[in-house]
């Protein structure tokens, strides 16, 4: 195939991607992502490194804008969109997203949820960093953080983890 065959066809294929996004087309829920070169381990999932792009941000009830800061799942839901994933917006739907993860399998990436208060739809969530860590939105006043997965509060309140991306290796 000569060179001008080949950059046609790409540029073809290239076209009809960026059709399929105008024409509002998105990802499924389980799309294969080669990690970023360059990074550290815990920062190789795409998601991993937009969400930490983010430290800093503020906390907003309802928020979902790096401009006016975020909620929980308004950051989820932000980290998400940058690879082409539409997640549901609020966390509690969140919960039913993907696949269920063991705590011991969790990956940078995966979401991890939290029980607060004790009512069904008050579920918080953040994005695992790695398999000790996650980054989150906390509450008002805050900011966007990574915090250790391991402290007292965070495994009481732990309720369980969901898978949105394959990750091989």
């Amino acid at each position: 195939m000569t060179r001008t065959r080949r950059h046609t066809g790409a540029l073809a294929l290239l076209s009809l991607l960026l059709a399929a996004g105008l024409a509002g087309g998105c990802a499924p829920a389980h799309i294969e992502l080669d990690p970023l070169p360059g990074l550290a381990r815990g920062s190789r999932s795409p998601v991993v490194a937009a969400a930490r792009s983010l430290t800093g941000a503020p906390y907003k009830w309802g928020g979902e804008s790096p401009q006016t800061g975020f909620d929980c799942s308004g950051l989820t839901w932000w980290a998400y969109r940058q690879v082409g994933v539409d997640l549901p917006r609020v966390s509690y739907e969140q919960y039913e997203a993907g696949r269920p993860v063991g705590r011991r399998d969790i990956r940078p990436g995966d979401l991890v949820f939290f029980r607060l208060q004790g009512k069904r739809k008050n579920v918080h969530v953040g994005i695992a960093t790695d398999q000790n860590s996650f980054i989150h939105s906390p509450s008002s006043g805050g900011r966007v953080r990574e915090e250790d997965f391991d402290t007292p509060y965070w495994q009481e309140h732990f309720i369980g983890a969901r898978r949105l991306l394959r990750q091989d290796g």
